[in-house]
């Protein structure tokens, strides 16, 4: 048989075989590239976990949260001092728009944001100021809905003071709000109401301080987790331990643990039953006991970002020094560390539609 009539039947099964192999990685979205993504000053890097290849996109000022679309095609970075929303497109790593909230008017600061399921509308949690004479005036916080298209504010929505990271609800209808307490904002009854209050909960139950800063969300399953430190005022007994927050079933839950190693982040598994968090050491905690299964010096230093792999084999460290380690998630044991050009802030793991 000539090679003219073969090469339709050989490009065909080549295909099936890489259809084939793409299915057949667990914990990997068919069709789709993790890359991480982690905010420097004037830049933000992307590397390739596989290849530990590193592109450095230059933004201006401390670059710091993201989010992005479902697709992970689009990325919205906070920078330039928390004036600006840079868009990236994750298949160049390029920006190739910016988005503000200030105004003639007033000084627009973002302090979270979430873009909704269908990348149209992006909602900005804002800390506004305005001069009036000689005097700084401190505007009332306020969500704020863009339409990225137009970049015209098309909604404007009254919050409480420390209204900080807001995450969608997996069916794009509902908005979790983290302020001190723990609020969700209905879109269609367009109402925000308390769910579960944590700085001011009831002083027997502890008062709860969570960390803004590092809420995992998208990159976590569709499970919101922040650490969180409880205060109990009767007995002055402090401890740490995660919030979690399932987007899709709307369900509130706090894990205490049962030593106390000082934590920054953490990520959980997709089956709710472990989580790895850290600052000066590491730590992989049972969620169901609350107890910490093991605990080792994080090599590098104090981080502030930890995150997990699609496949859950890799703990991803970085925020705090310039660099990105990769440790085994089974072992705790460092494999790798890549240096950087910059001090970093955080490290997301983002799953790219091909």
């Amino acid at each position: 048989m000539k090679w003219s009539k073969l090469k339709p039947i050989a490009l065909t099964f080549a295909v099936l075989c890489l259809l084939i192999t793409t299915a057949g990685q667990p914990g990997k979205a068919q069709g789709t590239k993790e890359m991480l993504y982690i905010a420097g000053l004037d830049v933000t890097f992307a590397v390739d976990p596989d290849t530990k290849k590193v592109t450095e996109i230059p933004i201006k000022g401390p670059n710091r949260d993201m989010t992005w679309t479902k697709d992970g095609r689009t990325l919205f970075i906070n920078s330039e001092g928390r004036t600006k929303i840079a868009i990236v497109d994750t298949t160049t790593n390029k920006v190739k728009d910016t988005l503000t909230f200030s105004t003639k008017d007033y000084v627009a600061h973002i302090y979270g944001m979430a873009i909704d399921p269908k990348g149209e509308k992006f909602y900005a949690t804002l800390m506004r100021s305005k001069v009036e004479g000689t005097e700084l005036k401190a505007l009332d916080p306020v969500i704020q809905v863009m339409d990225v298209k137009t970049k015209k504010v098309v909604k404007e929505i009254k919050v409480p003071w420390g209204t900080h990271t807001l995450q969608f609800f997996t069916d794009g209808k509902k908005l979790l709000v983290w302020a001190k307490d723990i609020y969700v904002y209905d879109i269609e009854k367009d109402e925000l109401t308390l769910h579960t209050p944590v700085t001011n909960s009831d002083p027997k139950d502890g008062l709860g301080n969570y960390l803004y800063f590092w809420v995992r969300g998208d990159d976590n399953h569709n499970v919101a987790l922040a650490t969180n430190y409880q205060f109990y005022p009767e007995t002055g007994e402090v401890t740490e331990g995660v919030i979690l927050f399932d987007l899709e079933k709307g369900e509130y839950k706090e894990v205490e643990f049962d030593d106390m190693i000082g934590l920054f982040s953490g990520a959980s598994t997709k089956d709710g039953k472990t989580a790895y968090v850290g600052m000066n050491y590491i730590a992989k905690a049972n969620l169901e006991t609350g107890k910490y299964e093991k605990i080792v010096p994080n090599v590098p230093g104090t981080s502030y970002g930890f995150n997990l792999s699609g496949d859950e084999k890799t703990l991803y460290v970085s925020g705090a020094g310039p660099d990105i380690s990769f440790y085994d998630a089974k072992t705790l044991e460092l494999k790798e560390t890549i240096d950087l050009s910059t001090d970093t802030m955080d490290v997301r793991v983002v799953q790219i539609q091909q």
